[in-house]
């Protein structure tokens, strides 16, 4: 399909099979480019906020991004994201969900994050990493989040039992999460926590899990 926002291309470009990096300049430079509802809720979560960098920031992200290959500067002096950058661009500047993965370990300062962002065609996880730099992993988005997250959360419980895992799921119109631990053979999964000793729920077993986290994305949301 063509990006309605910047007419890119995005069926030119191959869904990268592996891990990419972006830095905080070219990130920043790629929410910079178009002011969408969609894109304000990206920059709040990715602690990104184009606005409030200087335009030499923004220039050294889109000359990065262009030592890459990943832009270029049309005949007319607009400029045109590609291939991995394009697709970045579209997946956070016209999302429509998004889910924070709190990792916690077995204290608090190992807490970690990541963040699913979900457009009509293109979903990106993404993990922040040393001076700002993002872990960017990119595929489609073939409505089965659910059985996406939950295999997250198991990877999770599978490198360290002893963690637990904080899923918020936010659209534009609203938010739902769900704070998941070990609890024996199975697992303690309780919605709408909103401090120590609230939320509902229980101890389910793996397929209660996934049922619990698929409740999250029960709600459609529009493409």
């Amino acid at each position: 399909m063509a990006d309605p926002m910047k007419g890119t291309p995005l069926e030119a470009f191959e869904l990268p099979d592996e891990v990419f990096g972006l830095g905080a300049a070219e990130l920043a430079y790629l929410l910079s480019r178009h002011e969408t509802p969609a894109g304000e809720r990206s920059r709040r979560l990715l602690m990104l906020d184009p606005r409030a960098a200087e335009d030499a920031a923004l220039l050294a992200g889109a000359s990065s991004l262009a030592s890459r290959g990943w832009f270029t500067v049309k005949d007319d002096g607009s400029g045109e994201t590609r291939s991995n950058a394009a697709l970045v661009e579209y997946a956070v500047g016209a999302a429509t969900r998004w889910t924070r993965i709190g990792l916690v370990g077995e204290n608090v300062s190992q807490l970690d994050f990541a963040i699913l962002v979900e457009s009509d065609t293109v979903i990106a996880l993404m993990q922040p990493r040393q001076l700002a730099s993002w872990f960017i992993r990119l595929g489609e988005r073939d409505g089965d989040t659910g059985a996406l997250v939950t295999g997250l959360v198991r990877e999770r419980f599978a490198a360290n039992p002893e963690a637990g895992v904080f899923l918020e799921v936010q659209t534009l119109d609203g938010s739902s999460n769900l704070a998941i631990r070990r609890s024996g053979s199975g697992f303690e999964a309780l919605a709408d926590v909103a401090g120590p000793g609230t939320g509902t729920g229980g101890v389910v077993d793996g397929g209660g899990l996934q049922g619990a986290v698929s409740a999250l994305y029960a709600e459609a949301v529009n493409a």
